[in-house]
């Protein structure tokens, strides 16, 4: 599954809402659309800094990895992991114990098929915020981050207006931050959070078509 996301906060917004600061304030850009197709970074607050907010790359590679992030891709695209393949798959399951993240957007896109045309729908808060979805990330050998998002399966609310996916990103509160970050979380604890999905009421707060 492949779905776009959206952070269009400021930074005195992103900095305000969360209680937290910019590492890179002068790399931080607000965008509309963030294509995962191509290597694009997105905020993040990792395990090892969870009071910074940081650039990561979107498509985690493995640990320690010293090739290119196209290349990789091209052997299997990590925008994304399934609550389920987290903890089977190589690439995944050492980071969903030691390299837990949160990833910051204003919103995601999804997608419904009517006949021969797509629509898209931007998913949001109202009024518009900042919030986390669930994620891990590795660090590469020469430093850089990269990350997924964690799936979750499309809520009653969302399932209308999304009709090519059965998931969508999974969103954690702010009361979960600190237990998600926490590296002293047990196996046990992680999976209750991603066994209840966080049910904030996107699509009803508001929806727009893009």
């Amino acid at each position: 599954m492949k779905y776009k996301l959206s952070n269009i906060a400021s930074k005195t917004l992103l900095t305000e809402e969360l209680g937290l600061s910019l590492k890179y304030p002068a790399l931080y850009k607000p965008r509309l659309k963030i294509d995962g197709n191509r290597e694009q970074t997105i905020s993040i607050i990792t395990m090892d800094d969870p009071n910074v907010i940081i650039p990561g790359i979107w498509g985690i590679l493995p640990q320690n990895y010293e090739g290119s992030w196209k290349t990789f891709q091209k052997l299997k695209t990590t925008l994304h992991v399934s609550k389920e393949e987290l903890f089977t798959n190589t690439l995944y399951r050492e980071a969903s114990m030691e390299r837990r993240c949160l990833i910051i957007v204003t919103g995601f896109y999804l997608y419904y098929l009517k006949g021969a045309k797509v629509k898209n729908y931007l998913v949001e808060k109202d009024p518009l915020h900042p919030f986390y979805l669930a994620g891990i990330y590795n660090i590469l050998e020469d430093g850089f981050i990269t990350c997924s998002v964690i799936n979750t399966e499309t809520n009653d609310e969302l399932t209308s207006m999304n009709n090519l996916y059965e998931f969508m990103p999974l969103e954690l509160p702010k009361l979960l931050k600190n237990h998600w970050l926490n590296k002293e979380s047990t196996l046990d604890e992680i999976k209750q959070i991603l066994s209840k999905p966080y049910s904030s009421r996107l699509a009803v707060n508001k929806i727009a078509s893009r």
